[in-house]
């Protein structure tokens, strides 16, 4: 798609104002300007997202809303133990990034895509990246059939990534309005594929989402730097004739930890948490304090970490715990208790001028981040971390930390 001439002058001109650049269009008479100002448009987006992809010159985005949507490299490159010598069906290719990624390690994949444009793009990349073992089909896959696939006898995985954009490019939540509709899919798809795994959005909840599709055997909950980024519901065929009972469904917190540059796995299950029981504990100054990385309180694993690590809760509600001795592997942030304050005028007064700069947090608590950090009077920044939270005696308290080695 893209010329010699064109990818020079992209390298020529990847720092240039894009408006300047299709004004100026007559530089380069036998290049479409267009094209090449995507390009230079779509390489500044994806580089923060996919950096191998920002370094190059010679790949093509026509679409914006398709890179807004696509995975990055880091949840890509996680998903790809799910694929390994796999055939796989990616029926809603989009940008191709997840389908890439998965192309490292599958035996084979199928690329579908409907947009004529973004086929032609993907396609034209994937040449220029020297993938080898994938095969694109420019349809949509509908109930009815799955055309271009060569040879319905292998056993596949299907991997699925549906819009999540409605009417005048809202965020849909719901996995019914999903386009496509898995659910519509499902008896064909599970007529030749094993597994199906779906991308869904990670504002959707765990125990709606389990209801909403037939066999799900698995969710996991992806986050990155502790930012939950996607869910994915695993289908597997097997469980379709006798269903894994909602309550003994795995589910699995991933993070790729920032500080330690790797992945780590929390995983439990609904029944696990029911059962548990949760300690209430009094922080004390010198005590240690944790918070959940989001994974874990995105899927509700609450009373469970009291098992887990013999520890406490500050309230029931609060989600955050309490231990006398440093738990070293806890899967959130860990921090030493300085000081705790009561939330009145003498608490508020003394905080803003002893902590003028704090990093400001709530857990349970009657204001939001911003406005308590405006109540107490400080400013953003420094090694002191402050959680509004409520005690289990309904007390509003100011707890003062510094980050545990």
């Amino acid at each position: 798609m893209l010329s010699k001439e064109s990818i020079e002058f992209i390298r020529d001109h990847a720092s240039d104002d894009p408006v300047k650049l299709l004004l100026s269009s007559k530089k380069v008479p036998h290049s479409d300007m267009k094209l090449i100002v995507s390009a230079i448009e779509g390489r500044k987006k994806i580089a923060a997202k996919v950096p191998e992809w920002g370094e190059r010159f010679d790949l093509c985005y026509p679409s914006s809303v398709s890179l807004e949507q696509c995975s990055s490299a880091f949840t890509a490159e996680f998903k790809q133990y799910l694929f390994k010598q796999k055939n796989v069906l990616d029926i809603t290719g989009g940008l191709g990034v997840d389908s890439y990624y998965i192309s490292k390690v599958a035996k084979s994949l199928v690329y579908f895509e409907r947009n004529k444009e973004l086929f032609d793009a993907v396609k034209y990349n994937f040449g220029r990246l020297e993938v080898v073992n994938t095969m694109f089909v420019n349809t949509e896959v509908n109930e009815s059939n799955i055309p271009g696939v060569p040879d319905l006898e292998k056993v596949y995985t299907v991997y699925a990534d549906p819009s999540r954009r409605g009417p005048s490019d809202s965020r849909i939540f719901n996995p019914e309005d999903y386009e496509p509709n898995m659910n519509k899919l499902m008896d064909l798809l599970l007529g030749f594929a094993e597994r199906i795994i779906i991308k869904v959005s990670p504002m959707a909840d765990i125990t709606s989402l389990i209801k909403s599709f037939t066999a799900v055997c698995e969710i996991i909950i992806v986050s990155v730097f502790n930012e939950c980024k996607e869910i994915l519901v695993i289908i597997d065929r097997k469980n379709r004739l006798s269903p894994v009972p909602l309550e003994k469904v795995k589910i699995q917190a991933a993070n790729f930890e920032k500080s330690e540059k790797k992945w780590k796995i929390f995983e439990w299950s609904l029944s696990e948490e029911s059962s548990s029981g949760a300690v209430i504990s009094t922080p004390e100054k010198g005590n240690y304090m944790y918070e959940p990385n989001s994974g874990l309180l995105k899927g509700g694993a609450f009373k469970i970490l009291c098992n887990r690590y013999s520890i406490g809760k500050i309230s029931l509600s609060s989600h955050l715990y309490i231990s006398k001795i440093q738990i070293p592997d806890f899967p959130g942030r860990s921090f030493r208790i300085e000081e705790i304050y009561d939330f009145d005028k003498k608490g508020i007064k003394e905080i803003g001028l002893k902590f003028p700069k704090a990093n400001v947090s709530t857990r349970n608590f009657n204001l939001t981040p911003p406005e308590l950090k405006e109540r107490l009077g400080v400013k953003d920044g420094g090694e002191i971390f402050l959680f509004g939270t409520l005690f289990s005696d309904n007390s509003r308290k100011i707890v003062v930390c510094t980050k545990a080695g």
